[in-house]
């Protein structure tokens, strides 16, 4: 029973622990993003929009459709990415599947995904570091109680016990402040007419650096080291849950698409087997050639062989989209019909980079690790210092052979100082010349990420133009193709085209709504990394965008 009794107490106070930490860093980490996303907000600088261009007009081609959205590149943004008219055929069973959409993915990511919660837990890790050092700075008790029987062959035997108790404090100047007391009482055992003693005391000291070691900086350097590094952490974190969020939207997105792209080369393959039964028709009555016959049936090959290449990648990002979510790959989903907005983006590349310097969380922890290494310099300065320690003490003490003796009476003090002679210095010049080479280091890399901040600004807002100009060319280049497919089976149906140019323009307009179906999700997910890296995107504990 005393065992079961000691196991059950070992188990509820190692609960209680996990508890009272889960309970203090999540209230510091809580804090810590808060402040982090509240002083984001406070302080965010937004990009310039580009001036609206003036209307310029635009020569209408005959019989191509284009319109001004060549000017444009937001007009043509809003179809549907090139899919087949209409919903495509679901790619699972409708009765047993879970339907997941763009929201419905992020929050299972951001609840089950293994890396995620990794994350999360490094994050945590750092808020208990953060913890350790506070308390290592704050107040610190100690307390001791300790009882002894002794005997030997010259003396008599007697029992002893004694208390202490105790508390220190490091102060902002950098001195320790100690307040300690105790209290020891001994009985001795025989007829040798020893008599009982007590004691006790009380006292306080203090020790203050005046050279090396002095000030709030030296001092407290671990404490102001583990909360900047918490920041850091907190805002590492932040990004990681921005670049997570832009993962699970491409991977969802291209599973959409390929979703899409799945059902246009499943009308692909009805318009091919569609045509190989009308060409064999033709032939029967002498309309059609054995030639036009095999391209007919080697067409409908070619389109099955797509098909089934084209589902099974299909079904494979399925499931690697599960892993992704955190899901078992037994689960039956399905992806939810979707499209990404198209909006172009239409911001001055200057305004771009100076709100990417200004918001970027990366940029800002950079900035101040530079701060941390000059602070770094300044301690390790004042570590070439000689040893000069104020000294002082005032304490009570009493004690004799009666109880009522026990309380302390007898006072006693004490001042000095106490100088070390700066005879040997090396390490403290290795470390100190050693700061001064790594703010050198942590200076140039600051400024080398700020060349490379820009460099990606500016290619990210060349690329998005670049796919934006695709987007209308991919678009007029669908409706040409869709044209030229009308022309070509009337061409066809009244015996002025063969075949082989009937399958070759169902095939190019096949391909030019594959490449629109592309476009449009790199265009989404160009534009939300650029947000991202101009430090104005937002993601929310569920994954969430706003």
């Amino acid at each position: 029973m005393p065992v079961i009794m000691a196991g059950v107490l070992s188990g509820c106070s190692a609960g209680f622990w996990v508890e009272d930490a889960d309970r203090e860093v999540g209230s510091l980490l809580d804090g810590g993003i808060t402040d982090v996303l509240d002083i984001r907000r406070q302080r965010l600088l937004h990009p310039e929009p580009l001036p609206e261009p003036e209307p310029v007009p635009q020569p209408t081609p005959d019989g191509d459709g284009e319109t001004e959205s060549a000017t444009d590149p937001a007009a043509g943004g809003s179809g549907a990415a090139g899919g087949p008219e209409g919903d495509p055929a679901p790619m699972l069973p409708i009765e047993t599947a879970e339907v997941f959409d763009l929201e419905r993915s992020l929050r299972t990511a951001v609840k089950y995904n293994r890396e995620y919660q990794s994350q999360r837990e490094q994050l945590y890790s750092a808020g208990l570091s953060t913890s350790l050092a506070r308390f290592n700075f704050g107040p610190q008790f100690n307390s001791t109680v300790s009882s002894l029987w002794s005997d030997s062959e010259l003396a008599s035997p007697q029992s002893e016990i004694g208390a202490s108790l105790g508390v220190s404090q490091i102060l902002p100047t950098g001195g320790t402040l100690a307040l300690t007391s105790s209290a020891n009482a001994v009985w001795p055992y025989g007829s040798q007419g020893l008599l009982d003693s007590y004691s006790s005391s009380v006292n306080a000291s203090i020790t203050q650096p005046l050279l090396r070691g002095a000030g709030y900086v030296p001092s407290h350097e671990p404490l102001t080291q583990a909360e900047r590094s918490l920041i850091y952490s907190v805002r590492d974190f932040v990004l990681f849950r921005e670049n997570f969020s832009i993962r699970i939207a491409r991977s969802y997105y291209d599973l959409v698409f390929q979703r899409r792209r799945l059902a246009i080369e499943d009308t692909n393959l009805e318009g091919a087997v569609f045509d190989r039964r009308k060409a064999e028709a033709l032939y029967q009555v002498e309309r059609n050639t054995d030639l036009e016959v095999f391209r007919a049936r080697r067409r409908e090959i070619v389109a099955r062989d797509q098909l089934i290449a084209v589902r099974a990648a299909y079904q494979r990002a399925v499931d690697e989209f599960k892993i992704l979510l955190g899901l078992p790959t037994t689960d039956l989903i399905e992806i939810a019909d979707a499209e990404p907005p198209y909006e172009a983006v239409r911001i001055t590349v200057d305004s771009a980079v100076a709100a990417a310097r200004h918001n970027r969380l990366d940029i800002i922890t950079q900035r101040q690790q530079v701060e941390d290494a000059e602070r770094g310099v300044r301690i390790a300065e004042n570590g070439l210092l000689p040893d000069l320690d104020l000294t002082a003490s005032y304490g009570l003490a009493g004690g004799g052979d009666g109880e009522d003796q026990l309380g302390p009476d007898e006072w006693s003090s004490s001042i000095g100082l106490n100088f070390e002679l700066p005879l040997q210095r090396k390490p403290e010049r290795n470390r100190y010349r050693q700061a001064l080479i790594g703010l050198e280091q942590v200076k140039r890399s600051y400024s080398l990420r700020l060349d490379r901040l820009d460099l990606e600004i500016r290619d990210a807002l060349r690329q998005l133009r670049s796919i934006e100009e695709r987007i209308v060319l991919q678009e007029a280049q669908i409706e040409r193709e869709q044209g030229a497919v009308t022309v070509t089976e009337i061409r066809y149906e009244s015996d002025t085209a063969d075949n082989r140019d009937l399958l070759e323009a169902r095939q190019a307009l096949v391909n030019a709504k594959n490449s629109l179906i592309q476009l449009k999700v790199d265009h989404f997910i160009a534009r939300l990394s650029l947000l991202r890296d101009m430090g104005v995107f937002y993601v929310d504990d569920t994954g969430l965008w706003q």
